[in-house]
């Protein structure tokens, strides 16, 4: 396939995602120009509905899914409802940061007639629900049914009358800076610890292990005389090898 082929499809995918559009009652400080929102709550499950089928289903946000995003908030826009278009960009984020309770934007009101008549409505308590403008990229859908958002890209975030998730809808946009696919992983299919008794077996039985099951090397070991600490690391001395060694000092 070639280049221009592949950026086809990317273009293709992109405006065939949905924007995920999530609408809640939020807390909303006005101070000067400068408003600050929690976009994103934690811990919160929502009922939601998309299209093209609009089957109900459970939603939730979890904690780290915008992390990728901490240092780009000047890319979130805000806006009055959804209303498309450079006109209607009412503000963008100057921080982005991840709370206890969600993910929190502090952004600046533009200086124009929709950024002047947007600040007027939040001061006087008008617009006081914030929705969320984002696509989906990493999901895990639990064993109830849920599904949790692990990673996915902000976009933005509109200014609105009414919360609580009433209405949300999707829209089906272009978006230049979100090439990944979006992925959902049932819980069952996720990784899980090994048994103990299990990974100590088969050693005994010299079967290969993954890196990760290996045991780190007991503290104090030289790093120049074993694997690195970043390593596999033995939690004691290897008989045999303590004997090659033994031999090979008194050669």
């Amino acid at each position: 396939m070639s280049t221009t082929d592949t950026e086809t499809t990317r273009d293709t995918e992109r405006a065939a995602r949905p924007v995920l559009l999530r609408s809640y009652d939020a807390p909303i400080e006005v101070e000067g120009r400068t408003v600050d929102v929690r976009v994103v709550p934690f811990g919160e499950v929502a009922r939601v509905a998309d299209p093209p089928r609009w089957d109900p289903y459970e939603e939730e946000w979890l904690p780290g899914c915008f992390d990728h995003q901490l240092n780009a908030a000047s890319r979130i826009h805000a806006n009055y409802e959804h209303m498309e278009g450079p006109a209607n960009i009412v503000g963008h984020g100057i921080t982005l940061r991840s709370e206890l309770d969600g993910y929190h934007v502090t952004a600046k009101i533009h200086r124009s007639n929709a950024g002047d008549a947007t600040l007027e409505l939040l001061r006087d308590g008008a617009l006081p629900s914030v929705s969320l403008e984002a696509h989906a990229v990493r999901n895990v859908r639990t064993k109830t049914g849920v599904v949790q958002r692990v990673k996915a890209h902000l976009r933005g975030f509109a200014f609105c009358r009414q919360g609580a998730f009433a209405g949300a809808q999707v829209l089906s946009v272009r978006n230049e800076d979100d090439d990944e696919p979006e992925v959902t992983i049932d819980e069952a299919f996720m990784p899980v610890d090994m048994d103990p008794g299990l990974i100590e077996r088969c050693r005994q039985l010299g079967i290969a292990l993954p890196q990760r099951y290996e045991a780190h090397p007991a503290d104090g070991t030289p790093d120049e005389s074993g694997t690195p600490v970043d390593g596999t690391r033995q939690t004691e001395a290897n008989p045999d090898t303590s004997e090659d060694r033994s031999h090979g000092d008194s050669d």
